[in-house]
């Protein structure tokens, strides 16, 4: 098979071939991070498709409208870019032998299909083994290889719901964190894992199978909050109030209406230092807020003389006197803010993207920088079926056969005229 990354930015995963037959985006947004990484991934599609290319809308989101094409959605986007798209019917036997072909020459294949749709189409850890007793198997799931709920159906708000997440805003109502918050968090585990598995095969000599789940990576962002429940065996407290908390550890508004948060620990370290520069040296003398305690007590009065300085000065302001007392406090961003800050652009964590169909736009970037390597986005999500036919030439199909193919409806071929 020829190198698709040749005259294109090297990653550190450069020269690893991904198969990924998935859908949504827990698993294949694992694909999308070892892309972004530099492997080759080939997502294998049903010839209906992904059904995130038509149903990637949640909430206020409607996917499809920044660009109304058909079996395009933004959510595919995110979940699948960097990658190569062969559209092909496994059920059959000819496209159970183009997949194993491309098993074969793969260094990991990554599912996120229950276990019965597994089976059904023959792609179990055990079936795949023997054809590449190398290959490292990604298993994704909703909530884990074994017990009661191992082959239930699940997404991301029943991962956060299992694994206690959407009490963590606090709330006595459970609440759904932002769309794919989880699913992306299983993505990172996933690859991760991957990554470790590569590595052993190179150290041991053996492939193997792994598995990640929304349950189990909605558990381990947690872990402090469960490791402090399990040793204190009483109630954990997550909830948020600003007055709560330490005068240093909390957010604030300016003049300008933008929000400024500090996070000064331990805050007797600080508490001199912050009433100075806040222009409020009286407070240090006030009786009401001598310890700590007493701050605590009196927290009403005394937030309405911090929330009062604080809106003598536009955000940018605080922000340059923080800097120059060296205070840690850091602005609250909104997305639009992120994307243009310049501490994001400069660290790569944003990037500018030159894409076919919406123009330029900005994108997060991978978040980790290497000396020797350039993680980068390189493509968008492919097409339906775009790369089926110079796929199936790498593994040796001539022109005939690649439309008898077709014909016969084991692999779909992409016509751009037609998506257009």
């Amino acid at each position: 098979m020829e190198d698709p990354m040749a005259g294109r930015s090297r990653g550190p995963l450069s020269g690893v071939r991904v198969v990924e037959v998935g859908v949504w985006h827990a698993g294949p947004g694992a694909g999308a991070i070892m892309a972004d990484l530099g492997a080759e991934v080939i997502k294998v599609e049903s010839l209906g498709s992904d059904p995130e290319r038509l149903y990637g809308g949640f909430g206020h989101l409607d996917g499809k409208s920044p660009l109304p094409r058909p079996d395009w959605n933004v959510l595919f986007e995110v979940s699948n870019r960097n990658k190569q798209g062969i559209a092909l019917d496994i059920s059959t036997q000819e496209g159970q032998e183009i997949l194993h072909r491309l098993v074969e020459g793969a260094d990991v294949f990554l599912t996120n299909l229950r276990n019965g749709t597994k089976s059904r189409l023959g792609i179990e850890y055990d079936a795949l083994r023997a054809v590449n007793s190398r290959i490292v198997y990604l298993n994704v799931s909703a909530f884990g290889p074994k017990g009661p709920l191992a082959d239930g159906p699940g997404f991301d708000t029943l991962g956060q719901a299992v694994s206690g997440m959407m009490y963590m805003t606090g709330s006595e109502e459970p609440a759904a964190l932002s769309m794919l918050i989880l699913d992306q968090l299983t993505a990172i585990a996933a690859s991760h894992a991957v990554i470790a598995a590569l590595l052993s095969r190179e150290l041991h000599g053996a492939g193997q199978e792994v598995h990640a789940s929304l349950y189990g990576a909605g558990m381990w962002l947690q872990h402090a909050n469960y490791l402090i429940k399990s040793i204190v065996k009483e109630p954990v407290d997550l909830s948020w109030d600003r007055l709560d908390a330490s005068p240093l550890r909390t957010t604030y508004v300016c003049k300008d209406g933008k929000w400024i948060v500090g996070t000064g620990h331990p805050p007797e370290r600080y508490w001199p230092q912050f009433c100075t520069v806040l222009g409020r040296p009286d407070l240090l003398t006030d009786a009401r807020f001598a310890t700590r305690q007493q701050r605590q007590a009196a927290k009403s009065e005394l937030f309405a003389e911090l929330d009062s300085a604080f809106l003598q000065r536009n955000r940018s302001e605080w922000l340059e006197i923080m800097s120059q007392s060296d205070l840690p406090f850091a602005p609250v961003n909104g997305l639009a803010e992120v994307l243009v800050d310049p501490q994001a652009i400069e660290n790569g964590y944003v990037q500018e993207f030159e894409h076919p169909y919406l123009g330029s736009i900005k994108v997060p970037g991978y978040p980790v920088s290497f000396g020797g390597h350039v993680p980068a986005l390189q493509s968008r999500a492919p097409e339906l079926g775009e790369h089926t036919r110079p796929i199936l030439e790498s593994l040796g199909y001539d022109a005939q056969t690649i439309d008898l193919l077709h014909k016969k409806r084991v692999v779909k071929l992409f016509d751009a005229d037609q998506a257009d």
